[in-house]
């Protein structure tokens, strides 16, 4: 349960989650490059052909990185199915083997899933209406993982009429020119995958200039964040209740 809310808290205060989808680039050398950029947090989806190799070599070798595995479905026999043409598939009971410290959906996981394994994961499933984000939030989810195609929407779940109960973590065009916009309509979290970090750059990037770009993102979140939630931002998270206090929608701790 600590490392739980450790990870929680490290990466809600990271703001900005770099994410691996299936690319060219060496994942080994993108994992220390998050590390050098001072990640504490990363997402690696199930998208990346080498997921069943990767994940179990970052634990290894970066125990103390907080590890979310992203593009997961709850549903085994699907995943099963679908394993004949994405051998890299793996079932959450397979990915818990690994204990890693978080799970992501680009789909919406059942609340039984979410309660099952709130209590010691991060969860982080997809709400396409307000009430699936209601619905998930209440069953345990530590985030809502909406899409930054639709701020509108993201606006809604953080309006008046629902009290800014959603912790929304948004992705999907999230440069460092749309972070401050995604910020400023209710995205506590943001995130973005390596094919929009790295977009243009030769595959013969180094460590050093990755971990710089990764940077940028970080910075523009954190910018953006201390304009729009500064009680937060200027909480001191080693007093676990307080931080908790400052926090701007609802959390399960």
């Amino acid at each position: 349960m600590a490392r739980l809310f450790d990870a929680y808290r490290d990466i809600h205060r990271q703001g900005f989650v770099p994410i691996f989808v299936a690319g060219g680039f060496d994942s080994r050398m993108l994992v220390e490059a998050c590390v050098e950029a001072g990640c504490r947090g990363i997402e690696y989806t199930l998208r990346r052909p080498d997921a069943d190799r990767m994940i179990p070599w970052i634990r290894e070798n970066f125990p103390d990185l907080y590890l979310l595995v992203g593009s997961t479905l709850d549903d085994e026999r699907i995943v099963r199915k679908m394993r004949e043409k994405h051998p890299q598939l793996l079932t959450i009971s397979e990915i818990e083997q690994h204990n890693v410290d978080g799970l992501v959906s680009m789909v919406g996981y059942s609340l039984e899933t979410i309660r099952r394994y709130s209590g010691r994961r991060i969860i982080i499933p997809t709400a396409m209406t307000v009430t699936e984000a209601l619905q998930q939030t209440g069953a345990g989810a530590h985030f809502i993982k909406l899409s930054g195609t639709d701020l509108g929407f993201v606006r809604r779940v953080r309006g008046a009429a629902t009290h800014g109960f959603c912790p929304c973590f948004v992705t999907g065009g999230m440069t460092p020119e749309r972070i401050p916009e995604a910020v400023s309509a209710g995205a506590v979290l943001v995130a973005a995958g390596f094919d929009l970090i790295l977009k243009g750059t030769p595959e013969s990037i180094s460590r050093g200039e990755v971990a710089a770009l990764i940077r940028e993102y970080i910075d523009a979140a954190d910018t953006a964040r201390r304009k729009t939630f500064p009680q937060m931002m200027q909480a001191d998270p080693s007093d676990r209740q307080a931080w908790l206090d400052s926090l701007p929608h609802f959390h399960p701790f």
